[in-house]
């Protein structure tokens, strides 16, 4: 998967499974995810945080430790973490 596919997919991860109420294709690739939607984020917690770990962990097969957890402030971060573990499994 390249990496525009790879964005796309964490995307619609996010939208499926936290329920937000938009398109994937809405979210930018550097939109913060845990900032408020008034300062142009998407508003995520830490409740998020752990659903998204599980969800990147069934998707892309990678581990995410309390040391990742940074991962999470943009999609394009993520995606960034799943390419360099993808590789390392390699």
């Amino acid at each position: 998967m390249d990496a525009e596919n790879r964005k796309l997919r964490i995307k619609e991860i996010l939208v499926e499974r936290l329920n937000l109420a938009m398109e994937p294709t809405e979210i930018g690739d550097d939109t913060p995810l845990f900032t408020a939607p008034d300062e142009g984020g998407l508003g995520l917690d830490s409740v998020d945080a752990l659903e998204l770990a599980v969800a990147m962990n069934g998707e892309f097969d990678v581990e995410i430790g309390d040391e990742d957890m940074g991962i999470f402030e943009s999609v394009a971060k993520m995606s960034a973490f799943v390419e360099v573990h993808l590789v390392a499994a390699v």
